[in-house]
């Protein structure tokens, strides 16, 4: 067997995104595709093969390091290519569990292939900056406060810091010295965050505070809290290219979910047989 790795840096920096295509070389590395990652016996896995091995498997590799995920692929892609040629010769290729796949995988395929092709008429650069505009520039504004706090394990602890900064004591100072929080370190301070950002009853006393006040004890599930308001503002308005990606994902939702509604209003679907339910 012949594995042979033929790529460049260059080549490993390109986005995984082109149609997936596995190739013949007929005579030799000269008529193998431009993008081909490794060849098996003669035949050619691409970068465009990765890409669709990628996507099938991103549950599985999404998460490793961008070197061991293509490395985790290439292996893949190699395996399968070496299954499908042993299938071929144990004469499998056009067997009727084969057919069936087949079958299926090519339902599949016209339907990432047309939703897509829909998904990229209707999403783009231009609807994601109409739905900045509209729904972030335009859009409410959210409030948020910016909060310090003493945590501690009693009332009663709770109440002695409260008294404590009564007779003059410095928030800060006793952060550091009694808060048993992670935030004690840098004088309790949590820097500004909105009202769902915070356990409830935590938010609710925040956002009732007038600036430089501190509340009664609040109890959460992680103990009991003195809090005082540093300050309170407008939350600021994102830019563009820090919440792109997070636009995308909301439109594409919403255009996928609106070409299966378009398709359902004129289809014919009808219930012959549904299993019972085994409760």
């Amino acid at each position: 067997m012949q594995v042979r790795l033929i790529f460049s840096k260059a080549l490993l920096m390109v986005g995984f995104l082109a149609t997936p295509i596995i190739a013949h070389a007929q005579d030799g590395q000269q008529d193998l595709p431009q993008n081909t990652v490794v060849t098996v016996n003669g035949m050619a896995i691409t970068y465009d093969d990765i890409s669709m091995a990628e996507n099938e498997l991103m549950g599985l590799v999404g998460q490793l390091p961008e070197r061991q995920r293509f490395e985790t692929l290439v292996s893949f892609m190699v395996e399968r290519l070496l299954a499908a040629n042993a299938a071929r010769a144990a004469g499998l290729e056009n067997s009727a569990e084969v057919e069936k796949q087949i079958s299926f995988l090519k339902q599949k395929a016209l339907q990432d292939v047309y939703v897509g092709q829909l998904l990229m008429e209707r999403v783009n650069e231009t609807s994601v900056t109409a739905y900045y505009q509209e729904n972030i520039v335009d859009g409410p504004k959210q409030e948020e406060v910016r909060a310090r706090h003493i945590l501690v394990d009693s009332r009663e602890e709770a109440e002695a810091v409260i008294a404590a900064v009564k007779n003059g004591g410095d928030f800060i100072e006793l952060a550091k010295k009694r808060s048993k929080g992670p935030s004690g370190a840098g004088g309790g301070d949590l820097g500004y965050f909105d009202r769902d950002a915070m356990v409830a009853p935590f938010s609710e006393a925040a956002f009732k505070l007038k600036k430089g006040k501190i509340s009664a004890p609040v109890k959460t599930q992680f103990g009991w809290h003195v809090i005082k308001l540093e300050d309170r503002r407008t939350k600021p308005t994102p830019a563009l290219d820090d919440v792109r990606d997070q636009i995308y994902q909301i439109l594409i939702s919403e255009a996928r979910r609106g070409i299966y509604e378009e398709m359902r209003q004129g289809a014919d679907v009808q219930f012959v047989q549904i299993p019972t339910s085994s409760e």
